[in-house]
């Protein structure tokens, strides 16, 4: 007696199906689950930063006082930028996903978020910072809390760029690099011995990091591996650029966060905006209304000129 042949076997059963979607479009980016978000009134934020601070003098007794100049500050103004996309689906397509494995409104849903979320991500590790475009670590960061790289010791360097970082009295909450820069640090660290670990909250988990001085190492694989030299550019080149600071305490007086209006869902939102008019579907719009801030010019720091 003939058995049954692959193909006709196929015809009568059914392969089980996974729910939900595998995720392979991924970029390494762990400092994006502890970047603090700080809320805003009105049209957007300012903070004032101290320009220059009021005189002062040691005198004898008898000598005038002399030191009457007051300080200046420098306002810095952040608004939020729109990240957006639509999510549009068939009604059948929704109707037949209902008693199905798969919710292909969630599905589709969830894709568009991460979209919006990976936009989120490139815009404050290499944003232009000209409007629409968002701000970054590479536009924000004051030209005077840039260092070049000395040479081939990459803790030399690290040290020269966590010196720079002086909004919480010395103390610094990060670095940040491309995995390209992090081979460096470790192969550096393997040539001593071993890599030194620090424990990190990054949202629903702990995790092991790399650090220095008991510093965090953060690896962002958004950050451009093509700058030209003193990272003045972010292509042309085959430089990339380190970089350390503090995460805003809530002052947003101290270091980097993310910003967003009070009124508006902090992080992504999801609005069923409801049928299409001219076709059979229905539109569901993933947004964030948020921009990447900087709340004092010495609370970050850079270190350009790494090259491969």
């Amino acid at each position: 007696m003939a058995q049954m042949t692959l193909a006709e076997f196929i015809l009568r059963t059914r392969d089980e199906l996974i729910a939900g979607v595998a995720e392979q479009i991924l970029t390494t980016n762990p400092i994006w689950n502890v970047l603090p978000w700080a809320s805003y009134q009105g049209s957007g934020v300012t903070v004032n930063l101290e320009e220059t601070e009021g005189d002062s003098q040691q005198i004898d007794i008898g000598d005038a006082i002399t030191a009457k100049a007051t300080s200046a500050v420098d306002p810095s103004l952040f608004r939020s930028t729109t990240t957006i996309g639509d999510a549009e689906i068939n009604e059948m397509q929704i109707a037949e996903s209902g008693s199905d494995i798969n919710d292909v409104v969630a599905m589709e849903i969830a894709s568009k978020a991460k979209s919006v979320g990976r936009k989120l991500q490139e815009g404050f590790s290499v944003g232009t910072g000209v409007a629409p475009a968002m701000n970054s670590f590479h536009s924000l960061t004051p030209a005077g809390q840039y260092v070049a790289a000395a040479g081939t010791d990459v803790f030399a360097d690290l040290d020269l760029l966590i010196d720079l970082v002086k909004s919480k009295d010395g103390f610094v909450d990060f670095i940040m690099c491309h995995g390209r820069d992090m081979r460096k640090i470790r192969a550096a660290y393997r040539d001593l011995g071993g890599v030194p670990m620090v424990e990190v909250e990054a949202g629903d988990r702990t995790i092991q990091m790399a650090s220095f001085e008991g510093i965090p190492i953060f690896q962002n694989d958004w950050l451009s591996i093509t700058e030209i030299a003193d990272g003045a550019a972010l292509t042309g080149g085959a430089f990339s650029s380190i970089y350390a600071g503090n995460f805003d305490d809530g002052t947003r007086k101290t270091g980097v966060a993310m910003i967003y209006p009070q009124q508006s869902q902090m992080g992504i939102g999801v609005e069923d905006i409801g049928p299409m008019e001219a076709a059979d579907a229905s539109i569901y719009r993933v947004k964030s209304y948020s921009n990447f801030a900087l709340f004092n010019g010495v609370g970050v720091a850079r270190l350009t000129d790494n090259a491969a």
